[in-house]
């Protein structure tokens, strides 16, 4: 029996008393990232027109996402020097500090000074209950915590929005930011309960500086976004600095990523299968909606309904999957050519103006990820040997980068074909564009899937 081979588990295991509490707070700790994400796209708007400063819109979500990348290749390290309880509980009162922060920030200065501590806090959690994942549950339950998890964020998806809608419409933007709080607190209150507060083993060390790099990557990459002429420098200076940084981690005493992040055994294939995937995957979180609203004339509620399709199956495949024994390592490749199935599909929607195609290829992109997710996340902690923790925490910023490096790939490649004036057939053949590239990106994590799928437990 292989490590990817375990005995059959039922999902009523995860509700009974030994393991309960845990499986609860692992679910709230992906919740709080992903609810506040969600519910802070809704509500900015108002806030902005409170303020103004549209212009500093984006960098809501950039510094959440810059600032949750810092945080959350930290975790594994943070937890030995701290111990897990400390780091968990120092996390979500940072986080509830950035929420407050913002919920009642006096103007868009402090509102982005909140966002970045909420994302700095949020990265912490969210990488660290991937480290408490195989920790807290035996082998065997594993694949059903990271079904949890997809309902988990399916449902955050699918709350926020109309959670954070309606209280913007009855109240304030600012008691849809202060929505967080409840959960923060029983997250907080939840911690001592279920987390150690020891670590055993010796601590590993903190790459500050290859931290520091990265975090300067991701801001030139999405500083790019909208720069106009400086668009493509600034990418590839953003791109340079990744390079830069993986290759000086190599040969680091003190490395950011676990031995063989970059390779092609099993850990390395599965770090590039999830960054190539989530690449692909950010062209419909950029633009879908707004397609769906000029190109189509939905409104936003409806175009903002269409992209739950994608939560929801995600959240449906990785359930379905999870109580599947055997060798799991195959569903990676499986999810990998669903993703590239649903890319043609959306290509071909637009092509054509077929909008049951395009909820269609929402559904089976939502699917590639459901299906493949918790595989390619349990294959690369079991790569990663005594690196487990490391690669358990850099799995979600992997994914971060993916969506962000591919935002202002899109973008950029948008802009170049003239997106900011394109109406009608013109803008129609720029979503073409986008999307055809979506597709190229997928295809591109065929091979390393497919490698990954064969591959055994060698790093």
């Amino acid at each position: 029996m292989t490590d990817t081979d375990f005995p059959p588990s039922r999902w009523a295991d995860l509700l009974t008393p030994e393991h309960l509490a845990a499986t609860v707070t692992v679910a709230l700790g992906v919740v709080l990232f992903a609810f506040n994400a969600f519910v802070v796209a809704t509500a900015l708007p108002r806030a902005v027109a409170e303020f103004g400063g549209r212009e500093w819109l984006a960098w809501a979500t950039s510094l959440y996402i810059i600032a949750s990348m810092l945080s959350g290749p930290s975790a594994a390290a943070g937890m030995h020097r701290m111990g897990a309880k400390r780091l968990f509980l120092a996390a979500g009162v940072v986080f509830l500090v950035g929420t407050l922060m913002a919920a009642f920030a006096p103007g868009m200065g402090w509102l982005l000074g909140g966002r970045a501590l909420q994302g700095f806090g949020a990265g912490f959690i969210e990488s660290g209950c991937y480290v408490l994942i195989p920790r807290l549950f035996p082998p065997r339950l594993i694949p059903r915590v990271f079904g949890v998890e997809a309902v988990a964020w399916a449902v955050a998806a699918f709350a926020a929005p109309a959670l954070a809608g309606w209280l913007a419409e009855i109240a304030s933007w600012r008691w849809a930011l202060l929505s967080a709080v409840p959960m923060a607190l029983v997250f907080l209150a939840l911690v001592p309960r279920v987390v150690r507060g020891e670590e055993s083993g010796p601590a590993p060390g903190l790459p500050i500086l290859p931290l520091l790099g990265v975090a300067f990557g991701m801001a030139l990459v999405l500083v790019s976004d909208g720069a106009g002429w400086f668009a493509a420098p600034l990418l590839a200076a953003g791109v340079a600095v990744f390079v830069a940084v993986i290759r000086a981690d190599g040969r680091a005493a003190v490395r950011l990523f676990p031995k063989g992040a970059v390779g092609l055994g099993a850990l390395g294939l599965g770090l590039w299968v999830a960054l190539l995937m989530a690449l692909s995957q950010s062209a419909e979180s950029v633009f879908l909606p707004y397609g769906l609203q000029m190109l189509w004339g939905w409104t936003p509620l409806a175009a903002g309904l269409a992209g739950t399709v994608l939560a929801i199956c995600w959240s449906g495949a990785q359930t379905l999957t999870a109580g599947m024994g055997g060798d799991r390592r195959r569903l990676v490749l499986w999810g990998a050519g669903l993703l590239v199935l649903g890319q043609g599909a959306m290509v071909a929607a637009f092509w054509s103006g077929a909008a049951p195609l395009m909820l269609a290829a929402q559904a089976v992109i939502g699917a590639a990820f459901g299906v493949s997710w918790g595989a390619l996340s349990q294959m690369v902690m079991e790569a990663a040997g005594e690196e487990r923790d490391v690669a358990s925490g850099l799995l979600p910023v992997v994914m971060s980068a993916g969506y962000g490096i591919g935002a202002a790939l899109y973008g950029l490649v948008a802009n170049v074909a003239g997106f900011a004036g394109a109406e009608g057939p013109a803008l129609r053949g720029v979503l073409l564009l986008v999307f055809g590239l979506a597709g190229v990106l997928a295809l591109a994590g065929l091979p390393a899937a497919f490698r990954a799928a064969r591959s055994g437990n060698s790093r």
